[in-house]
């Protein structure tokens, strides 16, 4: 028999696939064909924006499971990268 999720790790959950979302939309800069036409300043803008979408949950997990806050703003992409979808909450 399952546990049932409390409201508080619903919130989590979605925003853990929302942020997963957005690290998969940016997946392509990271092949090596893709990867080696970005300029210095781009590829250390998307290795650190990816790096803060994977830190993103951790630093907000509290916020998430006790004080129950349904959603917060998740880090800004950089600006060059213009396809980038939030994903519906």
């Amino acid at each position: 028999m399952t546990t049932p999720i409390t409201s508080n790790e619903h919130f989590l959950k979605r925003n853990v696939n929302m942020r997963n979302e957005l690290i998969k939309q940016t997946d392509y800069l990271m092949l090596p064909d893709v990867y080696e036409t970005l300029n210095d300043n781009q590829k250390q803008e998307i290795r650190d924006y990816r790096q803060s979408l994977r830190d993103f949950i951790n630093i907000n997990r509290n916020e998430y499971l006790i004080k129950g806050i349904n959603f917060i703003e998740f880090p800004k992409h950089p600006e060059w990268i213009k396809q980038i979808k939030i994903p519906k909450y």
